[in-house]
């Protein structure tokens, strides 16, 4: 009997400790977002998507992250002007490419401050880019900020002309991400 006790209590103890507080949460879509910005010499673009889905692995204990994933279809970003949006879908050729999507492989904390290192697939090209970002733990929330740049030709986009003048090389990204812990 004796036996049978230390085993379950330490089946109990070792599923409790290996499943500790690590939880799968999901991004609230009120006042999650994702934006780009394209600068041309003679003006900027700046585009966005509420309509993206994020996926965090969290130790909500610890208060860290430990995995995350981010998709979002490139046609749901919106610059206000129908036209400019329309050229910029087919410039990467949304009906190939229709999502770009991030995965972690490293994530790397400092306080609040996180490097977030993984790969980005954009334009059917797979690149490993760091993202610095900031969270935010209340007592049942999370917010997570943060920014990155690509360049547009190392994923083999053809930067759009304007009088003869293409856009930066350089995309860059910003987003905030609220998690209901």
């Amino acid at each position: 009997m004796k036996k049978i006790t230390c085993v379950l209590i330490a089946v109990f103890l070792a599923g409790t400790f290996s499943f500790a507080q690590v939880k799968r949460i999901y991004a609230e879509k009120n006042g999650s977002f994702i934006k780009y910005k394209l600068t041309h010499p003679l003006h900027e673009v700046e585009a966005t998507s509420t309509s993206e889905v994020c996926v965090i692995d969290a130790d909500t204990a610890k208060r860290e992250i430990k995995q995350a994933l981010v998709q979002v279809g490139v046609t749901t970003f919106d610059s206000g002007n129908s036209n400019r949006d329309s050229h910029a879908m087919e410039v990467i050729d949304a009906i190939t490419y229709p999502a770009a999507k991030f995965l972690s492989d490293k994530i790397t904390q400092n306080g609040d401050s996180l490097k977030i290192s993984g790969k980005l697939t954009f334009h059917g090209i797979t690149k490993e880019i760091t993202i610095d970002a900031i969270q935010k733990w209340g007592p049942k929330n999370l917010e997570v900020d943060g920014k990155f740049d690509i360049s547009l030709t190392a994923f083999k986009v053809d930067r759009p002309t304007l009088l003869l003048m293409p856009i930066n090389d350089d995309m860059k990204f910003w987003f905030q991400e609220n998690f209901n812990l």
